[in-house]
Parts: structure tokens; sequence; C-alpha cells
């Protein structure tokens, strides 16, 4: 049986079919189990059928329940263990030291795969190609060890400045500077030209500058392929694209400087670094590669909080999802046979000798996780061997829209144990923990899997208003994959969504802060002791209107009005406010953009092997989190909408349900970029380890094709070389009181040159 609800009626709902089934159907309590996740779901279950009904039917959480069986397996119980982290650190930091071959491999990996890799066959447009590498940051192993300390002289001053961090363009680019690390030959990334170039305005800098003793090579990784080709590209930019490498050979042939090149892809298919082992050796370098250990100690030692971290967090997370996916011992073997990636099949050998080392940790010291608790239960239930016998008829689990596969598993082989029936009560509308392991689909599913039953629904709700819940419901019923309802409330309320816009501009978050403190003023003189629920798609969310100086946390973590200290306001994320209800929402801060609502954060390739994305709609989870976030208001819902760059999801429900609002708003933004070049509208990105020693933002697109920089990205002015001096470059500089802008050379102060070239913007 599956229930599908709306939500605020599902736990009388369930109360009532346990006291149906006690009374009519005449079924003993103790022949009832009702399993949820958290204890305070289970708490409230006890409340309203242990406690109101008087009824003594078993209520547990997936884990206790599954701990329970699982206790009576062992001669002495296991200890709960909260030590992965600490595990899986010690595999990473020691014990993989005594295996070379995954240790090699670990290396392999962090210096040539950890960064998350560009394949243009995701990408259906060259411009959602620029937007992703724009988001990325491309640091090199040098840069993690420590052992990236660039000294750079200011043009205007020749003052000295540190820099620590090398930040590279592209995924393949670390992949070169990382190997010539790793094999002990000296690079400097994006040198400036020491020839100055007949007729350039620009500065030229190469990719790399290569040495070894008295060896010096230029070398240029062109991002197309060797028969200069690119999927994404046009006709007319692939022929740009040529002309510049066409342009390049002849500098160096010309000043008689060597030059190598790399492709992004080969004819033979044989990879980058392949190629340019053996550009390297006909050029005479020599190849002579670190100890993997002496790289490794290296980076434990100094590299702990960048890479090391990293991993043991991403190799922690992987872990967990794979066993609540219900895999065991055998499951990597599964997993290769899913892919051919060999950077996802490289992980996955790593990852396997860290789950062994893992789970023999837990056994050596007696020890089990949440996710073995389930898996272990599971097995247990599978074994002919084992005499369990099992009382129950009936077997009820709320929230069955959270289901993992591996509690999914677990319910069929309780529920086969037992001969029970599975009464499954959930809400499809409401599935937002995929990436925790969830698979909507074995609720919508559900009958088809398991063989047989009915479906029935809740078409009743009674925390929101009609109209609300009218406007919700349109909007999550837009994925056609969620399950059709038309649900119903006895609540009416007029304009249940109210709009505020505030300026993001220029000081966002104080615009927001303020418009929020109104809004809470005009509640607390309507209701003084109304519960006010402020919901953020991030923690974070909070402490950013906390910088604005309106709100405070308290000890406790309460949030607190400054202006309207008397406000009872609770500060929560969507995911942490499913299932409760307040007299009035306020959804803070509807931007649009990678952290905005919806997130636009992209889950590692890697990952995915693990998890259950239903992607039959853009933002599909997305979305289902939003209906959540609308229907926790028991009166309204204040929406907090940025005027300038509007979350999507805000937009539609703006625009389809015609909700009041002002000319201001940017209808048509779609764009999480800050700054976009104003020659070819890439993303600009700031550039700290730049070769000019200045603030610099450089645009994101191929430099073959577009070179804009600019140290002021207000006034978007190119930097070109100083045609008085030559050795300077014009720079966007302010003029007194900001009264606007003038390109100036840098040597204008440089005592040895003194350049006084300036022109007008």
């Amino acid at each position: 049986m599956i229930v599908a609800g709306a939500g605020s009626g599902k736990t009388t709902t369930m109360a009532a079919k346990v006291k149906y089934l006690v009374e009519r159907q005449t079924i003993k309590p103790e022949e009832i189990i009702i399993i949820s996740y958290t204890n305070k779901a289970i708490q409230e279950l006890r409340e309203r059928i242990n406690e109101k009904l008087e009824i003594p039917a078993s209520i547990a959480t997936f884990h206790a329940f599954a701990f329970d069986i699982v206790k009576k397996t062992y001669a002495t119980a296991p200890q709960i263990s909260y030590s992965s982290y600490k595990y899986l650190s010690d595999y990473l930091e020691r014990a993989i030291f005594d295996d070379s071959e995954a240790l090699s491999k670990l290396i392999l990996f962090l210096g040539y795969y950890f960064n998350l890799p560009e394949d243009i066959r995701n990408f259906k447009t060259l411009n959602d190609y620029i937007d992703f590498k724009s988001k990325q940051d491309y640091e090199t192993l040098k840069s993690n060890l420590g052992t990236y300390n660039k000294s750079v002289s200011e043009q205007r001053t020749k003052y000295k400045k540190t820099i620590q961090g090398e930040y590279l363009r592209s995924y393949q680019e670390v992949q070169i500077a990382n190997f010539l690390y790793l094999n002990n030959i000296d690079y400097i990334y994006e040198p400036i030209y020491p020839i100055t170039i007949p007729n350039s305005h620009k500065p030229y800098t190469p990719d790399f500058l290569i040495k070894q003793g008295e060896l010096e090579v230029f070398l240029e990784h062109f991002g197309i392929s060797e028969d200069y080709q690119h999927s994404l590209y046009s006709k007319d930019e692939l022929q740009r694209y040529i002309y510049h490498i066409q342009f390049k050979r002849r500098v160096h042939s010309t000043n008689q400087t060597k030059l190598i090149e790399t492709y992004s892809s080969y004819k033979d298919g044989r990879d980058v670094l392949i190629h340019l082992s053996e550009l390297l050796r006909s050029n005479g370098f020599t190849l002579k590669p670190k100890p993997d250990k002496d790289v490794y100690e290296k980076l434990v030692q100094t590299g702990k909080d960048g890479y090391i971290q990293r991993f043991i967090f991403f190799l922690k997370e992987f872990i967990e999802l794979y066993k609540t996916d219900g895999y065991f011992d055998n499951g990597f073997d599964l997993l290769r046979k899913r892919t051919d990636n060999n950077r996802t099949l490289l992980f996955l050998d790593i990852a396997e000798g860290a789950y062994h080392h893992y789970q023999n940790q837990l056994q050596k010291y007696n020890q089990i996780d949440f996710a073995d608790m389930i898996n272990q239960a599971s097995a247990i239930l599978s074994s002919d061997s084992l005499d369990l016998r099992l009382p129950y008829k009936y077997i009820i689990i709320d929230e069955f829209q959270d289901i993992a596969r591996q509690r999914f598993n677990f319910t069929r082989l309780l529920a086969q144990n037992t001969n029970a029936h599975i009464v499954a009560v959930g809400d499809d509308w409401q599935s937002i923990f995929a990436f925790a392991g969830s698979d909507i689909t074995l609720f919508t599913r559900f009958i088809e899997l398991i063989g047989e039953g009915v479906q029935h629904q809740i078409s009743h709700t009674y925390r929101n208003s009609q109209e609300l819940i009218d406007v919700a419901g349109r909007f999550i019923q837009k994925n056609s994959n969620q399950i059709t309802k038309a649900l119903k409330s006895p609540k009416h309320l007029i304009n249940p969504i109210e709009v505020i816009e505030f300026d993001d501009s220029v000081k966002m978050m104080k615009s927001l802060a303020n418009k929020i403190t109104e809004v809470i003023g005009t509640i607390i003189r309507n209701k003084p002791d109304a519960k006010i629920l402020m919901l953020g798609r991030y923690n974070f969310d909070s402490y950013k209107l906390v910088q604005s100086k309106e709100f405070t946390i308290d000890q406790n973590g309460k949030t607190q009005c400054l202006r309207y200290p008397t406000a009872n306001i609770t500060f929560m994320t969507v995911h942490s406010a499913k299932g409760l209800g307040y007299d009035e929402v306020i959804l803070v801060n509807l931007i649009e953009g990678m952290f905005g609502f919806p997130s636009q954060i992209e889950s590692d390739p890697i990952m995915k092997l693990v998890v259950h994305e239903e992607n039959s709609i853009p933002f599909s989870e997305e979305r289902r989190l939003f209906y959540v976030a609308m229907t926790r208001t028991k009166n309204r819902l204040f929406m907090m909408v940025p005027q300038n760059k509007p979350s999507r999801f805000a937009l539609e429900i703006i625009l389809e349900n015609n909700l009041p609002h002002s000319d201001k708003f940017n209808l048509n933004y779609q764009d999480n970029v800050r700054f976009r070049c104003p020659k070819c509208n890439s993303p600009l990105k700031y550039s700290p380890n730049n070769p000019l020693g200045i603030r610099l933002y450089i645009c994101t697109n191929e430099p073959e094709l577009c070179s804009f920089m600019t140290n002021d990205p207000n006034a978007m002015q190119d930097i070109t070389r100083c045609e008085k001096c030559e050795t300077g470059y014009m720079i966007v500089k302010k003029l007194k009181d900001n009264k606007g802008y003038v390109m100036g050379c840098t040597n204008y102060t440089n005592p040895d040159v003194k350049c006084q070239n300036l022109s007008n913007i």
C-alpha cells in the first residue's frame, strides 16, 4: 500500500490507520511496527499513537530497529561508531604508506584527476562550457604543497608582493603543471614573453616556460584537438583559434625561442601527458619522478587542509553513500562494470582499499556505524541459518518518499520474513534527500517493485490555505514524474504569497536585512505572538544576515532581530524545516546563482554512481525543496526577491500567478556571473597569480579567442601595452573623488621610467 499525502495530515492518517487495524481488523498492537527516520518524528508518533490512542504498537527509527536485530547475533553488543573521518584519515595519512601500489594510485589521482574534469560532451553550448570553467579553482600540487611562493613586482612602484597559491586556467593545464612538478622539471606559468613583439598591443604570456639546467622551452597547450577541431566552436571561432596558433609559431620562429605544443586530444587516442613526456624527452629533458612517499609526506604535512582534507571528506561521503545504497564488499566490482572512465576507475581502486581498512577498524574495536546497522540486519533477515521470529503483520513506514535502496531492501526482507503487509506513507512532492541516498522512484514505483498493492491518496491539507496550495501544487506538478494530486484545504486566505523586493545592486545583504526587518515589524504589529520562520537554502544565509548588523545569533543559536527583539524568530534551512509549520514564513534571499535557490552546485560524476538523481526536469529535487519551503506556513509566505538577480523559481511563481511586483524587476535574469567580458560575453575571473603584479580580472574564454583583461571590472577597459615607454601597461585609474576613470601607464610612479602617459576613457 502507498499513501501519498500533503504532509500535514499524514501523522493523523497514520494514527487512524493503526486504530482501524486494531479495532476493525483485530490486529494485536504487538503485530504492528511503525518505522520512521528521526527521533523527533518517532516522539510525535508515540505521543499520538501510544499515549493519546493508548495503542502500544512498536515505534522505532530504522537504525534503532535494525540495531536491535543485529545485537541478537553478537556475543557482546557493538558500540556505535562516530569515527569514520578518523579511520579514513588514519588510512590516508599512515596505513597507505605500507601499500606502494595504493600509494602510487593515490598520488596519480591527486596529481592528475582530483579536480573535476572538463568533458565537452557534457556541454550543449560553448557558453555553458566557459561558464563551467569560470566556476572552477584549478589549483596545482605546488600550491597545495606550500612550494608555490612567487614574488612579483608591482609595475607602478616596484614593490614586491608574495603570491601563495597557483591557479591555472584549465583542468588539463593543472595536469601538465603537476606532471612537470612530479618529474622534477621546473616551470613558470604564463610568464611574460621576454622579447617585445612589434605592433602588439597586448602582453604575450605563453602557457608555460619549462626549465631544466640549461634547457629552456616554451609550452603552449591548445584547447582543441590535434587536427584543429572542437565540437563547441563555430567555423569562425576555429579559424580565429588556428590563426593565433600560427601567429605564436611565427613569434617563436622569428625570435628563435623553442616552442613545443600540446592539444586537448590526439588522433592516436593517447593521453596528453604521454605526448608531453615524449616531447620533453625529444628536446633533451630528463624525467626524474619524485618518490611517491616523498610527495605524499609533503602533502600530509603541508597540504592537509587542501588536497588531503578535501579528499578525506570526499571519500567519507562516497563510502557512506556506497553503504546506504546497499553495497557490501563486492560492490566495487559491480560499480566498475558501470563505467569505463579512467578517473572513476582509479578512484574506485583507492576507495576500495580505504573501505576495507575502515571496515577492519570497526571490526577490530567491535563497533558499528549507522549504515551497517541496516546492512547487517538485512543480511541477518536473508540468512536461512538464523531462526529469527518476528511477530509483525503490518509494517508501516513513515516518510517513505525519502527511502534509500538499503532501507527499501531491509523493509522488503522484513516483510518476506514475517509475511507482513507494508504500508508506505509519504509524499513524493517532498522527496528532498537524494544527496543522502534516497531514491524517489522507490516511492513512485512502489507497487510495481513490491508486486502488488493499492494506492490511497490523502486529499486534504490543514496547514496551508487553498490559495497557497493551488500555487504550490501547480509549481511542483511541472514535473510530470510526480504523482498527480489535487489537494483541498478548508482554510482560505487572500494573497497568501507576498513578494518583497530588495535592491541587490549595492550592499545587497544590508538591503535584504532591512526589508526582512520591515516584514517582521508588520507581522508582530498584527500578531505580537506570531511564530516566525526565516528559511534559508543554506546555513550560511543566517550568518550573512548577522553581518548586516540587523540580526544577531544568541548563545543558544537563536536568531534575533535587533530592531524587534521580542519577535519570536527561528532560522532554519529548508531541509531542516521539513515537516514543521509556523504562523508566518520568510523565504530569504531568492537569488539566482551557484549558491542560490535553486542551488546550482554540480555533483562530482563519481558520486553519481551512488546517488540517484531524478532529472526529468531541470532542478527536479530543488523544485521539490522549494515546494517544501512554500508549504511551511500556516498563513503567509513572504518571498524576499532581489530585483537584479531574482531566482528562476521566484520568477516562475511571480509571473505565472500574476503576483504584484514593481517594474524594477529584471524578469529575464538567468545569469549567476558577476562580471562578463565586454568583447565576448564570457565570465571574467579574478587572477591572483598573474604576471603583471596588479589586481587583474581575465576573460575565461580561450586566450586564442579572447584576451581581454582589466584591473577594474567596473570600468571594463582592456589592458594594453603602453605605446610611449613600451615596458609598462595602460590600466584603469580612478580620478580623485571617484569622479571617473582614465587609462594610465603602470610606470607612472616607477622612478626608473616615470612614464606619464594618460588617456581618457
